[in-house]
């Protein structure tokens, strides 16, 4: 779900960049700890996407994948899906400080976020339904992102995808069904002509990937420099005794 990740996260970054610019988030320590909150789980998104596909590279590899790695990503995919809620309630926490700087925030979020029909719901329902097929690993191609982000209801409301979704939900399934036409049902069991391929698919993943944490880290280093080192200190320990409570 490399190019997923890259598509969310370059969508969050214009709008939190924006409102570093205000540099108002030194001042305010709760518009520190959102933001730090939401930059640090896309961060953790891109770490756990990033050990899934060197988990699936050594899955797709050989023929008698080892136990502790089939485990292993199971667990990191439960992770992943944990790791969206998290996002998701720390969006949605954000929403108001992050519409000072554009009132459709929520709209451009929606074809992501939206919890009945968006593309990270759609990746968790199919995570669910088949943890080891490609269309879970992979998810969906750029292009076919772009279509599905295209078709939200265009609008200057932040309701706008409530009042009409259907073109949206239309096409989002009409793309993961094309996705799941072409998927290996189990990378644990590859036919040696397709290991190749599936191998070149993982590089063009991890690119996606790459990408998307190359500007995450950007977006971190910039609201840490935004609200301190001492602030930022503060923050990662309350932060991470709030996960521990999770």
């Amino acid at each position: 779900m490399g190019e997923l990740l890259s598509s969310l996260i370059q969508v969050v970054s214009s709008y939190v960049t924006r409102l570093l610019d205000r540099r108002t988030v030194a001042k305010d320590a709760k518009v520190g700890a959102h933001l730090l909150d939401v930059v640090l789980t896309l961060q953790e998104l891109c770490l756990n996407g990033d050990r899934l596909l060197s988990l699936a590279d050594t899955m797709i590899a050989t023929t008698e994948p080892r136990a502790d790695d089939q485990t292993e990503f199971a667990a990191l995919l439960r992770r992943q899906s944990a790791l969206i809620n998290q996002l998701r309630s720390g969006l949605d926490a954000s929403r108001a400080l992050l519409a000072t700087v554009d009132v459709d925030f929520a709209f451009a979020m929606a074809p992501f976020l939206d919890a009945k029909s968006g593309l990270l719901t759609r990746w968790q329902q199919q995570a669910a339904l088949s943890r080891f097929s490609t269309t879970t690993l992979f998810f969906l191609p750029a292009e076919a992102l772009t279509r599905a982000v295209a078709a939200t209801p265009a609008g200057s409301s932040v309701t706008a995808i409530d009042r009409n979704r259907t073109d949206f939900v239309l096409v989002v399934a009409d793309e993961v069904r094309s996705a799941r036409r072409r998927e290996v049902a189990d990378i644990r069991a590859v036919a040696d002509d397709e290991r190749g391929t599936l191998r070149g698919e993982v590089v063009q993943a991890r690119a996606g990937l790459d990408s998307a944490r190359g500007l995450c880290a950007r977006l971190l280093g910039a609201t840490q420099e935004a609200i301190g080192p001492d602030a930022t200190a503060q923050l990662r320990r309350t932060l991470a005794d709030r996960a521990q409570q999770r």
